[in-house]
């Protein structure tokens, strides 16, 4: 199952804090912090780093990181630093919270996004029903919407289809607010605003756009996809 990041404005406050070059905070479907990871600069202990991640959750967020699930990497501007819990960084081995210090290289493949497999639209009786279905990392979803057949509705209800798909790994409530075809000067692009309803953080509206290379009802499938990926894992 792909990893969730639900909480990326956590992720842009650790990016404020001084030293620390990059952070990704993976959840769980209920919005709790399963892992976090950060690269920081060299000249901090990576003990101080982990406690100033846990302060800042804390004070901005109302959230309690659990140090173990903390991973610090050092890297300067030329190397990484590599470093064991069982090596001098300001905490001794037998330590309970020393955090755990990982290296993450280039060659290490990156999760998987959700991949647009199939639109399927039928009409009948005055009605459309539209069939999406989404593959990730060889796992297939499927997501069902129907709506009246007029062309003015089909945006919509394939990008209710598209976040049926995407239900599963959300792991919450989120519901289409609206979409749409508009110009982009020479272009169309489907535009999708939707509602995502995060565990402690409240409603949380996204927005996703994606030109028109084609069919409009690919165009608006991947603008959905494009509002939710920032929420999953890269």
């Amino acid at each position: 199952m792909t990893a969730l990041r639900l909480l990326p404005e956590l992720e842009d406050s650790l990016r404020t804090i001084p030293g620390v070059r990059a952070a990704s905070v993976v959840t769980g479907p209920d919005g709790r912090p399963t892992e976090v990871h950060v690269l920081a600069q060299p000249g901090k202990a990576a003990k101080q780093v982990v406690r100033d991640v846990q302060s800042v959750a804390m004070a901005q967020f109302d959230l309690d990181i659990d140090h173990r699930i903390v991973s610090v990497v050092l890297i300067g501007d030329d190397a990484v630093e590599v470093g064991e819990a069982n090596e001098p960084a300001d905490f001794s081995p037998a330590s309970s919270s020393a955090p755990r210090l990982t290296v993450l290289t280039s060659a290490e493949p990156a999760p998987t996004r959700p991949a647009l497999t199939s639109i399927r639209v039928s009409s009948a009786n005055g009605d459309s029903e539209v069939e999406v279905t989404l593959t990730v990392e060889g796992s297939v979803f499927v997501g069902l919407a129907s709506g009246p057949a007029a062309l003015a509705h089909r945006p919509r209800i394939v990008a209710t289809a598209t976040l049926a798909a995407l239900s599963e790994m959300l792991g919450m409530s989120a519901q289409i607010e609206s979409a749409q075809i508009v110009s982009a000067g020479l272009r169309e692009a489907a535009l999708c605003v939707l509602s995502l309803q995060v565990p402690r953080l409240g409603e949380q509206i996204l927005c996703g756009s994606a030109l028109v290379r084609g069919d409009a009802e690919d165009a608006v499938s991947r603008s959905v996809l494009a509002a939710v990926n920032r929420r999953l894992a890269p």
